[in-house]
């Protein structure tokens, strides 16, 4: 039975428990909430008033990165967190970069574009920011097919959505290539944009921030 994801894809957040669905293989259902996200339905599932949010039968959970712990639990099938500790480890420094770095300063550019903001001092210290995450991100990559290895984890479903935010906004305030000096992580995202999973998921990501920027 699929589980409901409250959500929208273009979210990053919501982003990272589809890319974990896809590949653990769970059925799921995206949706947004029928009367908004600070609803009082809603707000009984998830009292933040945020997405993503799932329910699973009766289990009802919320942020993003427990929703993809639990469902790399629920699923024998490919898992996503490596037991062993080394490469534990490795996964998800890599995620907390992508996620915490990487996607949160490629928001705040986005945000602000959104906003059509006049506060030209914090775009520069957002566009220093995702540099300085990318730069990172370059260092801890592995260069093998996936983030952390040869094998899909975890990683990925926090590398993707960060590097899509940081590719498309790099693109509208003047960071065209924004990977060309970070070997890498450029082929890395060369690979993940061909990935069966994860081009589906950058396909509904990428027409619904054509869609927004469209409408301005």
């Amino acid at each position: 039975m699929a589980i409901t994801l409250y959500g929208a894809i273009l979210s990053p957040f919501v982003a990272r428990v589809a890319l974990t669905c896809g590949y653990k293989g769970i059925a799921y259902d995206l949706t947004l909430p029928k009367d908004g996200i600070k609803s009082p339905a809603y707000l009984k599932l998830n009292p933040f008033g945020k997405i993503p949010c799932i329910k699973d039968g009766k289990t009802v959970l919320y942020e993003s990165a427990v929703i993809v712990d639990y469902l790399d639990a629920k699923s024998k099938k490919k898992k996503l967190v490596p037991s062993a500790a080394k490469a534990n480890g490795q996964a998800r420094l890599i995620a907390a970069i992508a996620g915490d770095y990487v996607q949160a300063a490629g928001l705040k550019i986005f945000r602000a574009l959104r906003a059509k903001s006049n506060d030209q001092a914090a775009m520069d210290a957002a566009k220093a920011d995702l540099q300085k995450g990318l730069d990172v991100l370059e260092y801890v990559i592995t260069g093998k097919k996936f983030a952390a290895g040869s094998s899909v984890t975890i990683a990925d479903c926090f590398a993707v959505p960060a590097l899509f935010f940081a590719v498309e906004v790099g693109k509208v305030v003047g960071l065209t290539d924004i990977l060309a000096s970070r070997p890498k992580t450029k082929a890395y995202w060369a690979r993940m944009q061909k990935d069966k999973i994860a081009k589906g998921v950058l396909a509904g990501m990428g027409d619904r921030l054509k869609q927004m920027l469209a409408a301005g």
